[in-house]
């Protein structure tokens, strides 16, 4: 290590003699502003994978033999991109990362190279991490290279190279601000592609993900999910596509079993991210794995919620049916009850062509609806509401269209969460509705489906409502079905 340090001291001082002491102009403090925003920017690249295995097997013959004497010095000047990284990281084996802690005191080439390498491979607990965090903190404070400012800057403002206080304040200033993410992110260099991708970056996000549900239950829950947001995406794509299942679990657990719903716009903005980069649970589980039954249940929840709202929402808009207040507010009551009760609900939509893609409502669902096909029948305005009830499909058209029912393990019945449907599979003859003595409801016995007869005094509803009760043990009364 001692020659080393000694062909460095005497190339300094070849140079310094065949250069003289030249006076040299002085640098603006623009041009100083210039120099360190693009110093921040650009981070050393590690060396290729063969390059870098190469490397590892060098140094590792050679310490093992205890032959460091004759170990390059410019192997020690990249031996941090093998310190941490790796099947076989070297920063455990005895006198390595303690040369090149020692080269880096003169060489700062080899200090950039440190503090990249333990930015990339980093991870709260791994092997030497904590004692290299340390030895980092001392190299910034003995070096006075401009170049480093951004990092003595980091570790002043947010203990940047302390393993167990660092990611979790870089996350708590992402979501808290006052600065913006962007600005969050340029300060302490995580905004650098390969920075932003590496293992302090990671934990950051493992220590936001963890601190977004105490800031969802509160009045501030709209901001906190904005800022999460533009952190977790990178360049169009989730930052960290294999972390997407604990991902979708903190940025719902903040409502799991909490009597205190969120609010509209909060839900709708987590669960138009969650759709856009995990899709929809029903279509894609894969995607979900990790994020927890309780967790997928709820948005799924949240999915059958907004298919409900966007098909009356459609029906006020297109169908002008004097009915819809009463259907929608039928089915919603189906819906509380179901889950009050823990008993299945779901609900998928048809779209007519005129509606499939220009839905304002329909934007919430992300993509999570069927075209309904023009065909007899069918207008380009019509919609069409699939309901999973226990052992039970339901369909709801739109305009006068009549309500339908089968056994969902039944050949006739519809399947939901199909891309398109043509009318013929909607109409099939399915289960007689009974009737029902208490609302005088003469129910619909062919099976050719049940008309919405006679809204305010319950007349179709209570014949609804028994087919329920007999085949899904969901047990409505008209005060809950009632319009408020």
């Amino acid at each position: 290590m001692t020659h080393a340090i000694d062909a460095l001291e005497a190339l300094k001082a070849a140079i310094e003699a065949g250069l003289g002491r030249a006076d040299l102009p002085e640098v603006s403090a623009s041009r100083k502003a210039i120099v360190r925003l693009g110093a921040a920017e650009a981070a050393p690249t590690a060396p290729q994978g063969p390059i870098l295995e190469a490397l590892r097997r060098r140094l590792l013959d050679a310490y093992r033999k205890e032959d460091a004497r004759n170990v390059d010095w410019r192997d020690l000047r990249d031996a941090p991109w093998v310190l941490w990284s790796g099947e076989f990281p070297l920063a455990p084996v005895k006198g390595i990362a303690d040369d090149v802690y020692q080269l880096a005191t003169e060489h700062q080439r080899t200090l950039r190279n440190l503090i990249e390498a333990w930015i990339n491979c980093f991870t709260p607990d791994g092997a030497g991490i904590a004692k290299g965090g340390e030895r980092i903190r001392a190299l910034l404070a003995l070096h006075d290279d401009m170049r480093l400012d951004q990092w003595r800057d980091a570790q002043r403002r947010v203990s940047f190279f302390e393993p167990k206080v660092g990611p979790l304040r870089v996350a708590t200033w992402l979501l808290d601000g006052p600065e913006s993410v962007a600005e969050v992110l340029q300060h302490t260099g995580l905004a650098d592609p390969l920075r932003g991708t590496g293992g302090y970056a990671k934990s950051v996000q493992v220590d936001l993900i963890g601190a977004l549900p105490v800031r969802l239950r509160h009045n501030r829950a709209q901001s906190s999910v904005e800022r999460g947001k533009v952190f977790l995406v990178n360049d169009g794509r989730l930052r960290f596509p294999e972390l997407r299942g604990p991902m979708a679990a903190g940025l719902v657990s903040a409502w799991l079993g909490a009597a205190q719903p969120p609010a509209d716009t909060t839900r709708r903005s987590v669960l138009e991210f969650l759709l856009r980069y995990l899709g929809d649970p029903r279509l894609r589980p894969e995607n979900w794995i990790g994020a927890g039954e309780e967790a997928v249940a709820l948005v799924r929840r949240w999915l059958t919620r907004a298919s409900l709202e966007a098909f009356f929402d459609l029906i006020s808009d297109h169908a002008h049916d004097a009915h819809w207040k009463w259907r929608k507010a039928f089915w919603n009551a189906c819906m509380e009850h179901c889950n009050s009760k823990n008993i299945p609900f779901d609900a998928w939509l048809a779209l007519g062509p005129r509606i499939h893609a220009s839905a304002r409502a329909v934007r919430e669902l992300g993509g999570a609806y069927a075209q309904l096909n023009r065909s007899n029948g069918v207008q380009p305005d019509h919609a069409v509401l699939l309901m999973m009830v226990g052992p039970l499909v339901l369909c709801e058209w739109s305009h006068s269209g009549r309500l339908r029912a089968w056994m969902s393990d039944g050949q006739t019945a519809p399947k939901l969460y199909k891309s398109e449907y043509e009318r013929s599979e909607l109409v099939r003859t399915g289960l007689p509705f009974p009737p029902n003595i208490t609302y005088r409801s003469k129910g619909q016995l062919s099976g050719d489906g049940l008309t919405h007869f006679s809204s305010d005094r319950s007349y179709w509803q209570g014949s609804a409502a028994e087919l329920l009760a007999q085949r899904a043990g969901v047990k409505l009364t008209h005060r809950e079905w009632y319009p408020r």
